[in-house]
């Protein structure tokens, strides 16, 4: 049995005043149950008029937006009560102890503490949160404010869980952490997630799929794994602190292969025959030179599709 779709998008736009095109133009595309996609884009690409429309904050221009079988502006009180939004903005009360922010947040969920209650001991412990509930928020860290807004945001299982910069302000361990609690929201309870960074290996790591936006438009949909063998390139990093190393280094590769041939750091492709070029590093390794082998990453394949539709539209 296939998974239901839970956003579907027809020639989404949205348009405003004043603006010399749309901030969102004419997406189309689907994302089923349990999908976890990455929403990538420079700044101004549309990503959060996209995320506010499918939150019901604000409606489309034109086009057709559904969102769990609803419309999430018109139709908000079936739709909101199964979504989750983490903000990048982190609004909370700093005046307010961390537990009095949650209780607030439960109210405005339309939950009893009494039933919330064992939801969020489960949540404070995951996130590593029980020992500051009773500190004023503004007395938190900012990884600790960013653990208390998931907390928040997770007090029921969403069905649609959107993140806007998640990660920012966290340490390595409160990263994990998240990525740990998304993993078993989807994995255990089917959530599907719409998931913007600007960190491109969290994405790379957690997202099974990659949105790509630029100028309002969606420039790609497709997988990390295809968007890497599609648009990466294997390269090679070279240490030769020897300028007689660099000379000789020169004289092994075709005219033009080594760029900023003077200095001790070297990037050049990988895609030839470098029996040669590690010959010459194991022979000077004595002199300090070493080789790091660079395998392609979804960041380079991203900085390549954002700079061919610049070129495009130029």
């Amino acid at each position: 049995m296939s998974a239901a779709p839970i956003v579907t998008a027809r020639s989404l736009t949205k348009s405003y005043p004043g603006m010399t095109g749309p901030a969102v133009d004419a997406l189309t595309f689907d994302l089923l149950e349990g999908t976890v996609a990455g929403l990538l884009g420079p700044n101004g690409a549309g990503k959060t008029t996209l995320v506010k429309i499918l939150c019901g904050v604000t409606g489309p221009s034109g086009g057709q937006v559904s969102v769990l079988g609803g419309d999430p502006f018109h139709d908000a009180t079936k739709v909101k009560p199964h979504l989750a939004v983490v903000h990048q903005s982190m609004p909370v009360d700093n005046m307010l102890p961390a537990i009095d922010n949650i209780r607030i947040a439960v109210a405005f969920r339309g939950l009893r503490w009494r039933s919330a209650r064992a939801r969020v001991e489960e949540l404070l412990v995951q996130f590593g949160l029980e020992g500051v509930t009773q500190q004023l928020a503004f007395t938190l860290s900012g990884g600790q404010r960013r653990r208390l807004q998931l907390v928040r945001a997770l007090l029921v299982v969403p069905r649609l869980l959107m993140l806007d910069e998640p990660s920012a302000g966290l340490d390595v361990q409160g990263r994990r952490q998240m990525w740990e609690a998304i993993g078993k929201l989807t994995s255990e309870h089917g959530t599907t997630v719409i998931w913007t960074s600007h960190h491109l290996e969290e994405i790379e790591r957690n997202c099974g799929r990659v949105l790509i936006m630029d100028h309002g438009g969606l420039i790609r949909d497709d997988t990390p794994a295809v968007l890497v063998r599609e648009y990466g390139q294997r390269s090679v990093r070279l240490r030769l602190p020897d300028p007689a190393d660099r000379a000789r280094l020169a004289a092994l590769l075709p005219p033009g292969a080594v760029a900023d041939g003077d200095r001790e750091e070297i990037e050049m492709g990988a895609d030839g025959d470098l029996t040669a070029v590690i010959e010459l590093v194991r022979e000077a390794a004595g002199r300090g030179a070493a080789i790091e082998f660079r395998v392609p990453s979804l960041e380079d394949a991203y900085v390549a599709l954002v700079d061919r539709r610049r070129e495009e539209l130029a």
